[in-house]
């Protein structure tokens, strides 16, 4: 069996559509989806429809899939400034319909796949913001599943792509379609290949044009633009150089 799994599109619909080309070569037998669709990109549209369309085995939903049709906020952080801002520009764009699909998706899922007993995140089995670093210890790792049977975690949130070994299973994180912070500012997806409980990992990284994307978040007025750029030029955590940058 052929999994790919997809994470973090972040409404960069320019590198989604490149993954998308470069899946179907792929010929995956399921697709599955670790959540965070929308938002900090231009088109959430876009990138829900997308997902949509290739009809995924499963989608689980992340943080900022989380954030639709909850009560108002006030941001506590210029973080969460930055969120607010990605949260308001989505909502004008994104259906009650789809805003409610994305706060309805399952925080986590669990099967066999080819007798491999598997567990999907976004995060962890606890939250749907924990962060688990690929340099985090085996005790960190060992957090991230539930039950004792499981050889294979599939997780995505913290836009860097690693394969570790824990104790007898296997994480994989499939790093950030939209946006990675792991220092290579390709799109980034995972294969997993499954044959009679012998898995391999694929870590693929697809070239994009970036500055097609930075383009139509420019086009469609989106805040925060330095930010963004900023990110997917260096593949850097933006929060923190954000501050240096000006409001757009």
């Amino acid at each position: 069996m052929r999994i790919a799994v997809i994470s973090d599109m972040h409404g960069n619909a320019t590198a989604f559509e490149t993954v998308v080309r470069d899946l179907h070569e792929q010929s995956p037998d399921i697709i599955v989806c670790l959540g965070d669709i929308v938002m900090r990109g231009p088109q959430p549209v876009e990138c829900l429809e997308m997902v949509k369309a290739l009809n995924p085995f499963t989608v689980v939903r992340g943080n900022y899939d989380d954030k639709f049709l909850k009560p108002a906020w006030t941001p506590k952080s210029y973080k969460q400034e930055i969120q607010l801002r990605a949260l308001e520009y989505d909502c004008d764009r994104l259906s009650l319909e789809n805003q409610k699909w994305l706060t309805q998706l399952p925080a986590e899922f669990s099967c066999e796949y080819e007798g491999v007993p598997t567990e999907l995140y976004h995060a962890s089995p606890k939250s749907l913001y924990e962060i688990t670093y690929p340099w985090a210890s085996l005790d960190e790792l060992d957090q991230l599943h539930k039950y004792d049977q499981t050889k294979l975690v599939l997780f995505g949130h913290i836009h860097h792509a690693f394969v570790r070994q824990c104790r007898g299973r296997l994480i994989v994180n499939c790093g950030s379609i939209g946006m990675s912070f792991d220092g290579d500012n390709r799109a980034s997806y995972a294969i997993v290949d499954i044959a009679k409980r012998d898995i391999a990992i694929q870590l693929r990284r697809v070239e994009y044009d970036i500055d097609l994307a930075i383009q139509i978040a420019r086009n469609q007025r989106m805040p925060d633009l330095d930010s963004f750029e900023y990110a997917l030029r260096t593949a850097r955590y933006p929060y923190d150089a954000a501050k240096e940058l000006p409001v757009t």
